[in-house]
């Protein structure tokens, strides 16, 4: 898998660069939350898909499992196709 940012991720940027001041501190208000948290849970279900695949990978190949290593990997292959 090759390094790319997710879509929630450029969200949560966006949104923190547009809640900054001058001196770069971050203000969040009540509206603001409303917007980061469902992208905190989205990435919260990012983060753990990728890992457990990762951990299924890796155990599937320390069990010479090469037919559910390669399906592991084509879903991240899936995973980083979504992003942009």
């Amino acid at each position: 898998m090759s390094i790319a940012i997710h879509i929630v991720h450029r969200e949560l940027a966006r949104i923190t660069m547009i809640n900054m001041d001058k001196q770069g501190n971050l203000i969040i208000g009540e509206p603001e939350l409303r917007l980061i948290l469902p992208l905190l849970k989205q990435n919260l279900a990012l983060v753990y898909e990728i890992d457990g695949l990762k951990e299924i990978a890796y155990a599937a190949q320390k069990l010479d499992q090469m037919d559910l290593v390669q399906h592991v990997c084509e879903k991240l292959d899936e995973l980083e196709a979504q992003l942009t």
